[in-house]
């Protein structure tokens, strides 16, 4: 016990003093490099007026359960718990790390009353942390997987709220496990979490690996599956004027020229090769110039951009591209095959929509970044590609053969229904932290 004390005392010097102003000092660097780091500091700007004035009318009687996520993708996350608490009549606050992650929510603030509070989460200094604890004086803390900040969990910890991890990942590579002061600082946070609530069994094993004597780490699941199967339920197709969408339907979803490279010229022939085969096409990258180069790519075939259709409605398309963004998972319910983007750079996007809508992906050979890419391709639910001629095989194999095409996409499918109930149980750890 006067371990675990001395720990996270030198590391609450040790940060709040030497690691936290040289953190803020690169940030205000970086930022006059990079706009979205720039946007999300001049964020703050107005951010305990806006706190103030967005807690003003909430019931103070009943409980509040403050969420943390980093971005948008953790939002989704967190959004499937959110509604469950909301649903039994508690309120949610939400603090987010970056501008992308506040847009995407704040669009969203209408659909949920009893989320009182969307708003940036502040630089973490003490006495910030101090001050928006009590502003949002919250029954516990719900952080999802991996945005901690330490002086909010210390400052949290001090006055016994209950905090909780949910959707918990921790590679098997990161500093947190294989270095001595990475185990040391980090066990200075998870010791002051109530709740670890982990994705797999492995990640459980590398929590207690980084921080031993932890006892408070239990595997639950991710979160995501929830958030993906319980946003097909209110998905509504997008009208597409024009297109036949009877016929078999490929998509490309958040593909990156990287990705181009590899299959057009397989898509081209398979857009020769089978008449009744429609395509339609969402670029990571929707500037003006990368849409007018996949037009001249698929000149020869009629196409119309997304945002024109309504222009177009006398006319028949075998091509839309998709020039506006939002609308990439609702387009889903009208694919037979997917290319999903990423694998061929940084790494594959999201896998789990498609599948969910039992609809047969390919991508490119780095998806280690997704856990359930990786066991899809395992048991080949779906497809890792590592050249042109890997993608036209498998494509020509899942245009013609419906019996295969329908059978790999019934079995991803199931696959992501079997993964849900990650955020009931995460839902049942947080009522009995604050019952």
């Amino acid at each position: 016990m006067f371990n675990q004390r001395f720990n996270q005392r030198f590391w609450q010097f040790t940060y709040s003093n030497l690691v936290f102003p040289g953190l803020s000092l690169a940030l205000k660097i970086t930022s006059m490099k990079n706009k979205k780091l720039r946007d999300t500091l001049a964020g703050h700007k107005g951010m305990w007026e806006r706190t103030d004035t967005q807690l003003k009318d909430r019931d103070k009687n009943k409980p509040i359960i403050w969420f943390h996520v980093a971005s948008a993708g953790e939002y989704l996350q967190a959004l499937p718990v959110m509604e469950r608490l909301m649903a039994n009549d508690i309120q949610c606050a939400l603090t987010i790390t970056s501008v992308s992650g506040y847009r995407w929510a704040n669009k969203r603030k209408k659909n949920y009353p009893k989320l009182v509070l969307i708003d940036y989460l502040p630089l973490d200094t003490k006495k910030n942390m101090q001050r928006l604890i009590d502003a949002i004086n919250p029954t516990a803390i719900v952080y999802v997987k991996f945005d901690l900040w330490p002086n909010l969990i210390w400052e949290t910890n001090k006055r016994n709220i209950p905090q909780l991890l949910i959707s918990a990942t921790l590679h098997e590579k990161s500093k947190r496990v294989t270095n001595a002061l990475g185990r040391s600082f980090y066990r200075s946070i998870y010791q002051s979490l109530t709740h670890i609530l982990t994705v797999t069994d492995d990640d459980k094993k590398r929590f207690i690996q980084s921080s031993p004597g932890i006892t408070n780490v239990t595997t639950v699941g991710d979160t995501r599956f929830d958030s993906v199967l319980d946003r097909k339920k209110n998905l509504k197709a997008p009208e597409l004027p024009g297109f036949d969408t009877d016929k078999p339907i490929l998509i490309l979803g958040s593909v990156w020229p990287s990705d181009e490279h590899h299959i057009f010229e397989g898509i081209l022939k398979a857009l020769n090769a089978f008449p009744d085969l429609q395509l339609i096409i969402a670029p990571h990258e929707t500037d003006e110039a990368h849409i007018k180069a996949i037009e001249e790519t698929f000149s020869e075939y009629d196409s119309c951009r997304f945002s024109q259709l309504e222009n177009h409605t006398d006319s028949a398309h075998r091509i839309i591209i998709i020039d506006a963004v939002g609308f990439l998972s609702s387009l889903y319910l009208y694919a037979d095959i997917a290319y999903i983007g990423g694998a061929f750079s940084t790494g594959v996007h999201n896998t789990m929509e498609p599948a969910a809508m039992g609809v047969p992906a390919i991508f490119g050979p780095f998806f280690q970044n997704s856990p359930e890419a990786i066991s899809m391709v395992k048991d080949e639910k779906c497809f890792s590609i590592n050249n042109s001629d890997e993608f036209e095989k498998i494509l020509f194999k899942l245009v013609e053969d419906v019996d295969y095409r329908t059978s790999k996409g019934q079995t991803a499918a199931k696959y992501i229904e079997q993964q849900a109930g990650a955020s009931d149980a995460c839902f049942s750890k947080i009522k009995d932290c604050i019952a």
